[in-house]
């Protein structure tokens, strides 16, 4: 739920709210936006480009704004090469693949739906493991987000700074979705794990078990308000970047609004700056200094 919640507050809300704003002074360029597919996990791809071409159409219809076809990406490459051909000028993607991918000076602040709880990324272990340390993790089972750019950084860092590697764990497992990695450490198919808090607390609440055999390394959360993000190309000109998102922005103050909202379980939509890549980029810093000091090769 996850990854569709950050598509489609990416396509829908932008396109529902523009539909209840005011006029406007001039008349800005198409809304060309681009989805990286790794964050859609739980539908089928064509399910997805036959729903997006549904919504398009019938919430454009009120629109006074232009739309090129939504592009779905597999490559964050490819996704970088249409932007800067001008191809899309809004992409929706990881946060962390975009601060691998774009230097600050191609983006501007954009919209993305967000959830009240940070969506941190939480070390989380078997009580019984006996992991207390990342020097514990050593011949360990390690699970993580299959396709997941943060939790492969992350990861790595981690077992750096311990003086591990990969090749020091037991195993380094992967799952589609984050509740599943939930639910294989509680049932001992691994011994950690990284995963999103939110899918955390979710499964926290419906299981009241998993907090008593699975425990939380809060010393080692990687802390981001939300994991996903929504950005504009900097060559949409800031009044047209401003007018979008201030429609954007109002998608709470109506009721069929408000329902979309609470289907895709985010709580408010919020402005997105540039410098929220900030932590994303400091951790890569991170992790290529501890590389280039370990002879690691880079991502």
């Amino acid at each position: 739920m996850r990854a569709m919640h950050y598509l489609w507050h990416g396509l829908l809300i932008l396109l529902l709210a523009l539909a209840t704003s005011g006029a406007r002074a001039d008349e800005p360029p198409p809304v060309a936006i681009g989805f990286y597919m790794p964050l859609i996990r739980d539908v089928p791809r064509r399910d997805v480009e036959v729903t997006l071409r549904f919504w398009v159409e019938e919430l454009t219809k009120s629109v006074n704004l232009t739309y090129r076809p939504v592009r779905l990406y597999d490559d964050m490459n490819e996704l970088k090469r249409d932007m800067l051909a001008g191809e899309i000028n809004f992409v929706v993607a990881s946060a962390m693949a975009v601060a691998q991918h774009f230097s600050n000076a191609e983006l501007a602040g954009g919209f993305s739906g967000v959830k009240a709880t940070p969506e941190n990324l939480l070390l989380v272990v078997r009580r019984a493991a006996g992991i207390r340390t990342l020097a514990d993790l050593a011949r360990k089972r390690v699970l993580v987000l299959d396709q997941d750019e943060l939790s492969e950084i992350y990861l790595k860092t981690l077992l750096m700074k311990a003086s591990l590697s990969p090749n020091s764990l037991a195993a380094i497992k992967t799952e589609k979705r984050s509740n599943s990695l939930v639910l294989q450490l509680f049932f001992n198919q691994g011994d950690a794990a990284l995963i999103n808090r939110s899918a955390f607390e979710i499964a926290r609440t419906m299981n009241p078990q998993i907090g008593e055999r699975l425990e939380v390394l809060e010393a080692y959360t990687f802390e981001a308000r939300s994991s996903g993000t929504g950005l504009f190309s900097a060559r949409v000109s800031p009044e047209h970047r401003d007018f979008i998102t201030q429609a954007a922005l109002k998608i709470g103050t109506t009721v069929r609004g408000r329902q979309l909202l609470d289907i895709y379980q985010a709580d408010a939509m919020v402005k997105t700056e540039v410098s929220d890549l900030n932590p994303y980029r400091e951790l890569l810093e991170t992790y290529l200094k501890l590389a280039d000091k370990a002879g690691n090769s880079r991502p």
